[in-house]
Parts: C-alpha cells; sequence; structure tokens
C-alpha cells in the first residue's frame, strides 16, 4: 500500500522562468556576475575598517596602546584594498598579454 501516490511531473530546467539558475549557460557568466560583486564588497569592506579605524584613532584620547590597535586597522584597511586593486591590474595584465576575454 502506497502512502504518497507517485508523482510524474517534467520540468524543464532550461527554462529560465522556472530555474533561476539557467540563465548561466556558461560558467563565463557567472564569473561575469560574481568577479565585480566581490571586488565591489571588498571595496567597501576596505572602506568601514579605514572608517572604523579613524574613528579608533579619534577617540584613543592620547592612550598609546589604542592609537596602536587603530594604526593597524588602517593599515591592513589599507593593505587589503591594495590587495584587490593589485589582483584586479594582474588579472587585467595577464588577461592581455594571454588575449583572455575578462570580465570586467
Amino acid at each position: 500500500m502506497n502512502i504518497i501516490p507517485p508523482v510524474f511531473a517534467e520540468v524543464d530546467f532550461q527554462n529560465k522562468a522556472i530555474n533561476p539558475v539557467a540563465k548561466f549557460d556558461s560558467i563565463n557568466k557567472f564569473v561575469d556576475l560574481l568577479v565585480p560583486i566581490l571586488m565591489i564588497g571588498g571595496g567597501l569592506i576596505s572602506l568601514a575598517m579605514l572608517l572604523l579605524g579613524a574613528y579608533r584613532y579619534l577617540t584613543s584620547e592620547g592612550n598609546p596602546e589604542k592609537i596602536s590597535k587603530a594604526q593597524s586597522v588602517i593599515i591592513y584597511a589599507v593593505l587589503g584594498l591594495f590587495l584587490i586593486v593589485a589582483s584586479f591590474v594582474l588579472t587585467r595584465i595577464i588577461g592581455t598579454v594571454l588575449n583572455v576575454d575578462m570580465p570586467l
């Protein structure tokens, strides 16, 4: 005795209205969408960390320990932003040298 009756349905996974993942018919389209989002997100996080470091620096009240912590936050935020920009420039250079279509 079957408690759950069988269901016979056909789903078209190529239909973009039913399956939102179907709009990515290649990995290139997915990377074209993902890379700019990640770069913008990384830039916003770096900006937030810079503002946090600046706030900590301004509210340190001359305490050398708080000043050094604020400076390290600012240094790491700038370093992170530098890494984001350097990775973008490096991938563009590699794409130009190898004649590969890059997402940005």
